[in-house]
Parts: C-alpha cells; structure tokens; sequence
C-alpha cells in the first residue's frame, strides 16, 4: 500500500485462505522456519528486516493491515487506529487491540486482538484513508481526547486543530477547527471522558509545531509552571529574525525542546550537517541573550518524557514553579 503520506506499511504475505495476494502454505512455511517471514497474525506475514526497518507508525499500520485481512467484510477503523492512519500522534506504545467501528449496534464480542467500539456517528463522515475505512477526521479526534489523559488527548488536539495535520513530514488533511470539536463534544450527552476532553480541547494549541513541544508545555502545566508564549520572534542586529519554541518575558527566559529529526532528519536540516545545526543554534542563542532574554534552556525527548526531570531543568534555569502540580 502506498500513500501521498509516507504511510506505506511493509509488504505482506497471506495464506491462502486469506485471499490473493496468496502464497502456498507449504512456501509461508518454509520461510517462517527460515526467518524470511514472521507471524503477524494467523495467516499473514511480514518480512522481519523491512519490518523491523519501518517506523513505528508504519508497524503499528501493518499490524491493522493484518487484523483486517482477517475479516469476512470490509470494517471501519475507529478510536486509536482510525487516529493511526490518520496520523494523529500518541505518546507510548500502541494499543494491543485493533479498534473497529460496531456501526450495527450488534455488540460483537471482542477478542483476539478486536476491539469493538461504539460511538455516535455520521455514516456520511466514514472516509476511505490510504485503503483503510476510518471515522471522519472530527470524530476520530473527539474519540481519542474523550479516551486519553490529558497529554496525550494535548499532544493529539495540537496536531488536529492546526490549519493541516501532519504526518511523517505529509500533509495528511485539512486540520478540524477547535469550535467543531467543542460542539461535536456538546453533542456527546453524558458520556465518559467528556470533562477530561473539554479541559485538553480549551489548553490545546495549534502553534505547537511538533510533538516533542506539546507534550513538554502539557507537562509544564501539569507540574505547575507559568504557561509559555508560544514560537516567540526575536529580532536581530542584522535585520533577521530569531523564533524560540517557548518564551517566558517575566522571567527573561526562553526554552527550546531538541528533537532528534533537526539534527538527524536531512528535510529538517536545510543542507545542513548535523555539526553545522548545533552551531547555528549556540549562535542564535547568544544572540537572543545578548539582546532579549538573560538566557535559555534545552531540553530533549528523553527530559520531556520524565516530569521530575523536565522540572529540575526548568527550575535549575531560573522559571518558578508552583507549590502543587495541577490534576486536570
């Protein structure tokens, strides 16, 4: 399957009960016992090196490939794997089960590895995505935000409400406007969950420019740091213009959360080395403190992950913390 999204997921190979593309049991066999193939699932496989050479979400698509091969019909995707393909991001591991849409209100059982879900919806909003039946963009975002905590329902709502949703460096969709959210939320009745979406959908916002810098500012409020400006502009001696992720004026401070991809990812580098990146950023930083702020602080993906350690890089930076962390 191939995407104008990068969403392409490793090619793979059924048994031939699971309709074409088929290959002979006794060929699945023999490259299974020779590590040319791995079980999926019953009767579908994938070779391990292309497997394991996909990205996570490339994995996690593969994994959804092989549960829908095993269906009688065709199935819509809700929940966290409707998000998957469309790319919504989630921080931590998938889920085990492939999540399907109980459009019939048949309370189907779920089990080995289905997971029927319901939820009101719009037949007219069930899209296709890169070959799979999915609920609507809109939807799938009040789902998820309603299901999540608050940082992941952050992390997703930031990506969501942005004029585009990204995925994979892709252009995936036109991004859903924050009031729809809202009203399709009003629409839900008493449903769990509601409050926690509602709270994640009035702190969400669009200018977070990655992953890494929603879950840090999610973080941030959780441990009860002042809210940052957000890609806050600085001026240059030279006429140019300098942009932070984070801005904290009252305390003459500005913070920058480092994602691996600026410096590895060549799209994100500008013909840039790697070397070449960090320097220009040593300089711009000097910069700012020359002209703007006292000073700044780094932090990484593996800081953001870890609150307590997030929080010591903060504070050790000068950026007071409030005296109880907040519980959404």
């Amino acid at each position: 399957m191939d995407s104008s999204d990068g969403a392409a997921f490793p090619p793979l190979s059924y048994s031939g009960d699971r309709g074409a593309p088929s290959v002979p049991p006794r060929t699945l066999q023999y490259r299974v016992t020779t590590g040319r193939l791995s079980r999926l699932r019953a009767g579908v496989f994938v070779e391990p090196a292309e497997f394991a050479a996909a990205g996570r979400r490339r994995r996690e698509l593969a994994r959804i490939a092989a549960v829908i091969a095993t269906r009688r019909g065709r199935v819509v995707l809700s929940h966290e794997s409707a998000a998957a393909v469309w790319g919504i991001p989630r921080i931590g591991p998938a889920p085990e089960s492939v999540e399907l849409l109980d459009a019939r209100g048949t309370r189907p059982r779920s089990m080995n590895g289905v997971a029927w879900r319901r939820t009101p919806f719009d037949p007219t909003e069930i899209v296709e995505v890169n070959g799979f039946l999915v609920t609507g963009l809109l939807q799938t975002v009040v789902d998820i935000a309603c299901d999540r905590g608050f940082v992941n329902a952050v992390v997703a709502l930031d990506a969501a409400t942005g004029t585009f949703l990204r995925a994979d460096g892709f252009v995936v969709a036109r991004g859903v406007e924050p009031t729809e959210v809202g009203r399709r939320l009003g629409q839900l009745g008493r449903r769990g969950g509601i409050r926690g979406a509602r709270i994640a959908l009035e702190f969400a916002d669009a200018r977070a420019e990655s992953v890494g810098e929603s879950l840090s500012r999610a973080q941030m409020h959780l441990l009860g740091f002042p809210a940052p400006a957000l890609q806050t502009e600085f001026d240059r001696a030279d006429g140019g213009v300098d942009r932070v992720d984070f801005d904290w004026p009252d305390h003459g401070l500005f913070g920058e959360f480092d994602g691996d991809l600026k410096y590895l990812d060549p799209r994100y580098r500008g013909g840039r080395t790697a070397e070449q990146v960090v320097l220009d950023e040593k300089k711009r930083d000097q910069r700012i403190a020359r002209r703007h702020r006292r000073h700044g602080v780094h932090w990484d993906w593996r800081i953001a992950t870890r609150p307590p350690e997030l929080a010591a890089a903060l504070e050790d930076a000068g950026l007071p913390c409030g005296t109880h962390r907040r519980r959404p």
